[in-house]
């Protein structure tokens, strides 16, 4: 990966539009996350978990709504893309406010998410799916 946003990287990543957010992110282990275009997405149950390790699996939900922005970190400093959950929804009192960070992959250039953590596992890595 060349950078990662929310980590005070190095290198200046251009933040992406949320144009470019838009549509169904996938990892390798058919987790998934879709970015609607109002602003509102869904989540499957395996990447709610990933959101946050305090999520029980018997907490997750077949479809998590949350609303969707690139936003500021609230650390501040860089962007993210910003999640909010309604309180009471999808172990909501855990998730809340979560976000992903975004990447440009190496060498393709290609713009993935995923959790805010330094080194993120690879296989919580989503990308755009080409499917629509």
């Amino acid at each position: 990966m060349t950078g990662v946003s929310g980590c005070g990287s190095e290198e200046e990543l251009p933040v992406p539009k949320e144009s470019q957010i838009v549509g169904l992110w996938k990892n390798p282990g058919g987790d998934w996350i879709d970015f609607k275009k109002d602003g509102t997405g869904t989540i499957s149950p395996g990447a709610q978990l990933q959101l946050n390790s305090l999520v029980k699996e018997s907490e997750t939900e077949e479809l998590c709504m949350f609303s969707w922005r690139v936003d500021t970190v609230p650390a501040g400093g860089s962007k993210w893309v910003s999640l909010t959950f309604k309180e009471g929804q999808c172990g909501s009192s855990k998730l809340g406010s979560s976000g992903l960070n975004y990447y440009y992959g190496d060498p393709s250039g290609e713009l993935l998410l995923a959790n805010p953590v330094d080194s993120p596992d690879p296989g919580e890595v989503y990308s755009l799916s080409s499917a629509t």
